[in-house]
């Protein structure tokens, strides 16, 4: 029994209510947790089945993309050569007519004859045309020879320029003539250059120069 002076009697009361209240809401409440459960694993086991999808798709891609890469890459077989063409007919000899068979045996002679001199005249029209081909193929390499050696002589080192002259000096005045005892002027040998030559004595004649530029006196 309960003290009434010990605990209070409304404190009892909603005890008792909050127990009651617990034990009516636990079978709610596991049920609600049950099924928030199964919900949440039933949404991870479809998105682990998505997940699976794309990769078996994506898999599935790049096969198909390394086969038809591989199947590109191999190349085809050549083709077969082309048959070789026919060899070219022989050029066929017409024999040279002869004489009839019932002729006389001078006719025979003179047709032979006849034969030969086509056959010579032949040769040597065949003869001249060879000559002519080997002319213009010496004529041929001969040009060309010469212009590969022209090539080769422009394409050698140039020669370096000369280095510039120096300028001409100023020209020297002419020594003074000697003189003799008997007081006539000896020419003297007129310097290289452009210096003008002394005068002569009158009695004196002066020989051209030289080629070394001086002057001989003549008596």
């Amino acid at each position: 029994m309960n003290d009434d002076g010990t605990v209070n009697g409304r404190i009892i009361d909603s005890t008792a209510a909050v127990a009651t209240l617990m034990t009516g809401q636990a079978p709610s409440q596991s049920f609600g947790m049950l099924d928030t459960v199964m919900v949440e694993t039933m949404a991870m086991a479809m998105y682990n089945a998505v997940t699976r999808q794309q990769n078996a798709g994506m898999v599935s891609s790049a096969a198909v993309t390394a086969t038809c890469a591989k199947m590109l890459a191999v190349q085809p077989p050549p083709p077969p050569p082309s048959p070789l063409p026919p060899p070219a007919p022989l050029p066929v000899l017409a024999p040279l007519p002869g004489p009839a068979a019932n002729a006389p045996p001078a006719d025979r002679v003179a047709a032979a004859f006849a034969n030969a001199e086509t056959a010579i005249n032949k040769l040597k029209s065949e003869a001249s045309q060879a000559e002519t081909v080997a002319s213009t193929v010496r004529d041929d390499l001969s040009a060309l020879i010469d212009e590969a050696q022209a090539r080769k002589a422009e394409g050698s080192t140039p020669t370096p320029p000369s280095a510039p002259s120096a300028p001409p000096s100023a020209p020297s005045a002419p020594p003074s003539p000697p003189s003799s005892g008997d007081g006539k002027t000896i020419p003297a040998a007129a310097p290289e250059g452009d210096a003008p030559t002394p005068a002569a004595d009158p009695k004196t004649q002066t020989a051209p120069a030289v080629g070394d530029g001086t002057t001989t006196p003549q008596s």
